[in-house]
């Protein structure tokens, strides 16, 4: 048997720490951004062991994972750059799990590796990073032949690490049950329905309803987010004000601030325009004192106000979805503080980079949502339910319903993703291309 640390996982350790720390030289900079704050007042929190009166804007993982770097921002970049490499290897290790050898496993990692949205993930206060390395474990397992594994102790393990992801992003709550569903499917027996894959809805669901009771607690609602109804209402963006008469004071403060953005928008540069979606947050200062400052009341009162402007704006809402909000989905993104650079000129070093590895990552995107109804016939045809099948239908999921929720850093949903999206492009031509042609050569 192999020991773990073979020739590869070593070459692939060395050089993500190289290359981690030659851009700690270049960029020595922690960057916060406005969902920061959340996660680090709740860490205080949790690090006070007092949760009485919060307002329930985040959940509990990411600032957990804070909380174990007591705090200290800093600490946390350094455990994200380290989880940052751990994630490497487990990508190393499901290329191999597709029927890559060692030495092709090692050459696609190091591509992967190399786009810049991970590495600046890493120094930011938000939790992309400790989100990329859960799905990275989780798809790990899934390419091991999970669906025909029969193993109590991995199964508990999967839903260990569904619980968690739960626990950091409410939003993938869904994942459980698309994973259940597929290993009843596969092979199907009445039998099948009831075994320990039943497991995996269980952790998640007391992850997502036991946070959710705290938040009653604290603010007499039974959400995971006090953020949900105004995450639905910023899919309302381009109609706020065609809204029912019971929710005019809304739609109306809504499309003023929106008008106003677009304006302020017209007369600047792109780069430092403000994004449309983020309207209501701006909003937000006039709306409140409806609400006698209490944010918890107002984003239901947003979330009420979205159902019955959606309802009464369905083609609109229908438009909204598939044009702005699904679509931004597969647009790729970077977040980073452009002048933090610590030598001058290494910003336009890096943007140019950043530009080409934007238009291969549009390649993959692209190719990749043409495969989607490929691997949805093939099944039809064949009935067979392949890995591919299964990525696919996860990310096409996660695509869809972040859409049907929220408009707004909807890239930020597909970032997990995008290196297995980028997988089943490679595993596509490989087996659909470059084996056919090893075959004609023969």
């Amino acid at each position: 048997m192999n020991p773990f640390f073979t020739k590869e996982i070593r070459v692939l350790i060395c050089v993500g720490l190289l290359f981690r720390l030659l851009l700690s030289i270049l960029y020595f900079h922690v960057t916060l951004f406005p969902d920061s704050e959340g996660y680090l007042f709740l860490a205080q929190k949790i690090l006070n062991f007092d949760l009485s009166f919060y307002n329930g804007e985040r959940t509990p993982g990411y600032p957990l994972f804070i909380a174990l770097a007591f705090g200290s921002t800093a600490l946390t970049v350094i455990y994200q750059v380290v989880l940052g490499i751990v994630t490497s290897v487990y990508w190393f290790k499901t290329i191999q799990n597709l029927n890559f050898d060692s030495k092709t496993a090692l050459y696609i990692t190091l591509f992967l590796q190399s786009f810049l949205q991970i590495h600046f993930y890493e120094r930011i206060i938000l939790v992309e990073s400790l989100t990329l390395f859960f799905i990275s474990v989780l798809f790990f397992y899934l390419s091991a032949d999970y669906l025909e594994n029969k193993s109590l102790k991995r199964d508990f393990t999967v839903a260990v690490i569904l619980g968690l992801l739960v626990l950091i992003k409410p939003f993938y709550a869904f994942i459980p049950f698309v994973i259940y569903g597929f290993s009843v499917v596969k092979r199907f027996k009445i039998s099948k329905i009831i075994s320990s894959k039943l497991m995996l809805l269980l952790f998640p669901l007391i992850s997502y309803f036991g946070w959710s009771y705290v938040n009653k607690i604290n603010t007499g609602y039974f959400v995971s987010t006090t953020f949900f109804g105004l995450n639905l209402s910023q899919n309302c963006v381009y109609f706020a004000e065609k809204t029912t008469p019971e929710y005019k004071w809304i739609g109306l403060v809504y499309a003023k601030h929106r008008d106003k953005l677009i304006e302020e928008n017209s007369k600047l540069p792109s780069h430092l325009q403000t994004d449309i979606a983020m309207t209501i947050w701006d909003a937000q200062s006039d709306l409140l004192p409806k609400t006698a400052g209490n944010f918890a009341v107002l984003s239901a009162e947003l979330g009420g106000y979205a159902k019955a402007t959606i309802k009464k704006n369905p083609l609109e809402y229908v438009k909204q979805v598939i044009f702005r909000s699904w679509f931004d989905f597969w647009k790729p993104k970077i977040y980073w503080d452009y002048n933090s650079f610590s030598l001058p000129f290494v910003n336009k070093i890096f943007l140019g980079i950043w530009l080409f590895q934007t238009i291969l990552t549009w390649f993959f995107k692209v190719f990749f949502v043409f495969l989607i109804p490929y691997h949805f016939v093939l099944f039809f045809k064949n009935r067979r339910i392949t890995k591919e099948l299964l990525f696919t239908t996860i990310i096409f999921l996660t695509s869809v319903l972040q859409a049907l929720v929220t408009y707004g850093g909807n890239s930020r949903f597909s970032f997990p993703f995008e290196y297995i999206m980028m997988l089943v492009v490679i595993l596509f031509i490989r087996d659909n291309i470059l084996d056919k042609r090893k075959k004609l050569v023969v």
